[in-house]
């Protein structure tokens, strides 16, 4: 009896050890966070007594959170709500009122915030799939697909093919991804994205932006990618009044480029494109002054669209390097714009490039490639 007795409690032992080792094994599975018809490249998705928790600098990007630090405390003001969070007690304040719980919590050095708490707190809705491990955060005001068709966007991320082999890429076009009009809320979003599938890009920014954004302009920099001047205004009537104003646009972005980074911004790409809008002057201006110009090969025509409309800019760039390769291009400049719209967009644009094999590359000062519709060797 004594012997069947301790079979029994073993057994029983060895289910209730089997069934942690499952729950443990499900809280460590990969996660995801969707925001609106995307998965979000957030990689660090942490699960705390049950709570999903993601770093507050990454959600900050992709919500729009002002974020200030100061006096040893962290604070958040969105829609008309104010968050402090004391690093000294490790307590989170709403509008001067204590929270019973933790929704934010440092961690290993960085603050993690509750993902459903700030989404429900700033006006957000969210729908946690289990199956698939993943929190959707949306507003009913955005045109967005439904759950179950966000289901299939899920599968598709966990499924990712990966990149294709470098003997492949090879043989292949290189493609330069190219940013106008930041920086701004999008740029932070489109680095990140870059920084996700290790692309390096080209970000024309404009003057103005960046005395405005001085911090996102530093953190693309230390990305790696390359940031030329797209003139201060993008006003046509200033920029092209006169050669002066012409070369005062084009020279004082690429001169707060290199205040702000330290390195030259000789690169540049003019509003609208070069053609018809440079003049012959203008167009000796730039060489005599040392700049080199960049149009491109490929269209996004992103600004077109809206968020919900991104896989149109998808195709559009698909069909534009198809095109292109078909031509005998071998270095393929892809026009891009920082904006919500291209955001959404980015991450399917990077992954078909990859799958079919082609290598991607900033722009090089030492290695020039001649892209400008003047059709001038010189710039």
């Amino acid at each position: 009896m004594k012997k069947w007795t301790w079979i029994s409690l073993i057994a029983i032992i060895c289910i209730l050890f089997t069934g942690v080792g499952k729950a443990n094994a499900a809280e460590k599975g990969k996660r995801y966070i969707g925001l609106h018809d995307r998965i979000l490249p957030i990689e660090d998705i942490r699960v705390i007594d049950g709570d999903t928790k993601v770093p507050l600098k990454d959600i900050a990007n992709y919500l729009y959170l002002p974020v200030e630090t100061k006096d040893g405390k962290t604070i958040i003001q969105k829609q008309g709500k104010e968050f402090i969070f004391d690093h000294s007690t490790g307590t989170t304040t709403l509008d001067g009122v204590d929270q019973p719980w933790k929704p934010i919590a440092s961690i290993d050095g960085q603050l993690f915030i509750s993902v459903k708490y700030i989404a429900r707190e700033t006006g957000f809705q969210f729908e946690y799939f289990q199956e698939h491990h993943t929190i959707r955060i949306y507003r009913n005001e955005f045109n967005h697909i439904s759950h179950e068709a966000f289901k299939e966007v899920i599968k598709a991320h966990g499924t990712k093919q990966p990149p294709v082999s470098t003997s492949n890429a090879s043989k292949k076009a290189t493609v330069y991804l190219t940013f106008d009009d930041g920086p701004n809320q999008s740029t932070l979003i489109n680095n990140a994205t870059l920084e996700k599938y290790k692309v390096p890009a080209t970000f024309f920014f404009l003057g103005n932006q960046m005395k405005q954004n001085e911090s996102i302009v530093k953190t693309v920099s230390k990305s790696g990618h390359y940031i030329g001047s797209h003139s201060m205004t993008h006003d046509k009537a200033l920029v092209y009044n006169s050669t002066e104003s012409f070369i005062a646009e084009m020279a004082g972005g690429a001169e707060l480029v290199e205040q702000l980074t330290g390195k030259s911004a000789n690169l540049v790409r003019v509003p609208y494109g070069s053609k018809p809008l440079v003049t012959p002057s203008m167009q000796k201006s730039l060489i005599a002054r040392g700049f080199k110009l960049w149009d491109w090969d490929v269209d996004s025509n992103d600004w077109r669209y809206t968020d919900k409309q991104a896989g149109q800019i998808v195709k559009n760039v698909q069909e534009g390097v198809t095109k292109a390769v078909k031509s005998g291009d071998k270095d393929i400049i892809i026009l891009l714009h920082d904006r919500s719209q291209t955001t959404i967009a980015l991450p399917r644009i990077i992954e078909w490039l990859q799958q079919e094999g082609y290598k991607f590359k900033a722009y090089e000062p030492d290695n020039h490639i001649i892209q400008n519709f003047l059709r001038d060797p010189l710039l």
